[in-house]
């Protein structure tokens, strides 16, 4: 799958069972075969320590992630990568508690968090008008229920679910 540019530009490191994509800006070819590796470009979601001053929240497939978006040189420019196609069913790190047990609504996300077309999807069932890069609102209802609010569009739906905090993802 490729990202649009507000998923690519959230690209940066992924560590995965002895597979590292540590440095920025790299792109990770694999042998070559007679044919050529097939390859996508990917948005890489690492998440980031909240301790991390520098990082957002964002919401896409598997939950809320708290990410940074790297950038480099003087311009700083944003970062894509482009990996190969087999990394993506390796990538999800199941690291929840170390990154997160500090936060308030530990394992749910509450709070605010740019949408991902992604979450958009898989949480919020798609409203109608909204799109990746928006900014939203996530607030327990203390029922069982919570409501989403787009800051961005105006607007709320509301859920009978939380939405998790999920740790490092590629698509």
């Amino acid at each position: 799958m490729s990202r649009s540019p507000i998923g690519r530009i959230l690209a940066a490191a992924v560590v995965s069972g002895g597979l590292t994509l540590a440095s920025v800006g790299i792109s990770a070819t694999p042998a070559t075969a007679s044919t050529g590796p097939v390859q996508q470009t990917y948005f890489i979601c690492p998440s980031t320590s909240l301790h991390n001053a520098r990082g957002m929240w964002v919401i896409g497939t598997h939950g809320a992630y708290y990410v940074q978006v790297p950038t480099q040189g003087s311009t700083g420019s944003k970062v894509y990568l482009t990996i190969p196609v087999q990394v993506a069913n390796q990538a999800q790190i199941p690291a929840g508690w170390a990154l997160y047990n500090s936060y308030p609504s530990y394992p749910n996300h509450e709070g605010g968090a740019s949408l991902l077309q992604e979450g958009i999807d898989t949480w919020l069932g798609s409203p109608a008008g909204w799109q990746e890069g928006d900014m939203a609102g996530v607030v327990n209802n203390g029922n069982g229920t919570y409501t989403v609010t787009n800051l961005t569009r105006g607007g709320s739906v509301t859920l009978d679910h939380p939405i998790p905090l999920a740790s490092a993802a590629v698509w």
